[in-house]
């Protein structure tokens, strides 16, 4: 059987999601076709695995490790770092150079998308509609209300809305935990959705739409992971406006070459869904929103992790 690294961790802020998301893929991995392990990502070359309450060092060289008197090669990554250096594409060179097949996009997709300001630019210059932003510095000059947010981060940390000037000092610094780049984006007043995107038997096929209704004034951390919002699946929008977000999730995975299981966040406002986010390692705990896609569109989550490792073989 092959021996998957459920790779986790990372040294980002979002570590902590990292783990409960590799938990999930963990505890629903076929164990007929599939070894699963654990590996917990220290830095950008230090990789532990996690194995009855013990860390084992894997050896760089080969992407192996010992227990006891058996030497076990890994052979597949299932990506589940959030942030850095998996979901920003650093790990890609090494896992290439070791011939490991990995679920998450290449690097320049990785790099491109995981960079907010850079990945809005370009879907801007593309032709799709995206909020107009702008690196801060301190002869900015803003409208208000806007969105103060790190270029590079995920699980919305270091992101504010603020109203006024006098909010706009701590927006930065609380952005600036995460990034040295802090983007100052137009606020969009309308309905957040989001879209499950897939690649299966030479299809790129989407999940059903959810709507997150949050308590906050945004969807920032504290609603994302403490119970202030409501994630409505599937989202109660039209047929027309269902379709046109399905047809531009599709074309942004065929026209990024994305790779692996993506969530695409947009803003809807007058009927026209504007790109906020891309992620291409999104989470995957139990309370995640691609669960819940999974869980309406009845495609079992264990059946899903297996279509994703077979897709690896090419």
């Amino acid at each position: 059987m092959e021996n998957i690294a459920i790779l986790m961790g990372g040294t980002s802020k979002e570590k902590e999601v990292s783990l409960k998301s590799a938990s999930t893929i963990y505890h629903y991995t076929d164990r007929s076709i599939y070894n699963p392990y654990k590996v917990l990502c220290v830095d950008k070359l230090t990789f532990k695995v996690v194995h009855n309450n013990q860390e084992i060092l894997i050896n760089n060289d080969d992407f192996s490790f010992r227990i006891g008197d058996t030497q076990i090669q890994l052979h597949k990554v299932f990506m589940m770092i959030h942030g850095a250096p998996g979901e920003n594409g650093e790990l890609c060179t090494y896992l290439e150079e070791k011939k490991i097949p990995y679920t998450s996009c290449n690097q320049k997709t990785s790099e491109l998308t995981f960079n907010k300001f850079k990945c809005n630019n370009y879907l801007r210059s593309l032709g799709y509609s995206v909020p107009d932003a702008f690196l801060f510095n301190n002869q900015s000059h803003m409208s208000f209300p806007c969105i103060i947010k790190p270029a590079c981060s995920g699980s919305s940390f270091g992101i504010s809305k603020i109203n006024n000037m006098s909010a706009l000092k701590n927006a930065i610094e609380n952005a600036r935990k995460y990034d040295k780049d802090i983007i100052i984006e137009e606020f969009i007043e309308g309905r957040e959705v989001t879209c499950g995107v897939f690649h299966e038997r030479n299809n790129i096929k989407t999940l059903p739409i959810t709507e997150i209704i949050s308590e906050n004034e945004i969807f920032d951390y504290d609603a994302k992971y403490n119970g202030k919002s409501i994630e409505r699946t599937p989202a109660h929008i039209n047929t027309i406006l269902k379709e046109k977000i399905e047809r531009i999730s599709k074309e942004l995975y065929r026209v990024l070459e994305i790779s692996g299981i993506v969530r695409i966040d947009f803003i809807i406002k007058k009927q026209t869904p504007y790109i906020i986010e891309i992620n291409t390692v999104p989470g995957f705990s139990e309370e995640s929103i691609i669960p819940q896609m999974l869980k309406h569109a009845n495609i079992d989550i264990q059946h899903f992790i297996t279509t994703e490792l077979r897709r690896l073989n090419g």
